[in-house]
């Protein structure tokens, strides 16, 4: 029984698509550009002392969520 070999044509056409997508990947890398966001967590308090300042944070994390939630559609429950 003879072992699978694969024709030249083939091995030259799976070469050539596996160098063309490297390229493609190293042309997509270089256009993008880099974000200028460093940091995008908002501070809602500096140094929280009290059980007051915790609530004050977590109602506003709550009115984010709400306000950031995918909205409800007729097909959905919510």
């Amino acid at each position: 029984m003879k072992p699978y070999r694969p024709s030249i044509r083939s091995l030259q056409e799976d070469w050539a698509r596996r160098i063309s997508h490297q390229l493609m990947r190293k042309r997509r890398r270089r256009h993008v550009a880099p974000s200028k966001i460093t940091d995008n967590s908002v501070p809602w308090m500096e140094n929280p002392r009290s059980v007051a300042d915790y609530w004050f944070i977590a109602e506003n994390v709550n009115q984010t969520v709400l306000k950031w939630r995918p909205q409800a559609t007729n097909s959905s429950d919510t």
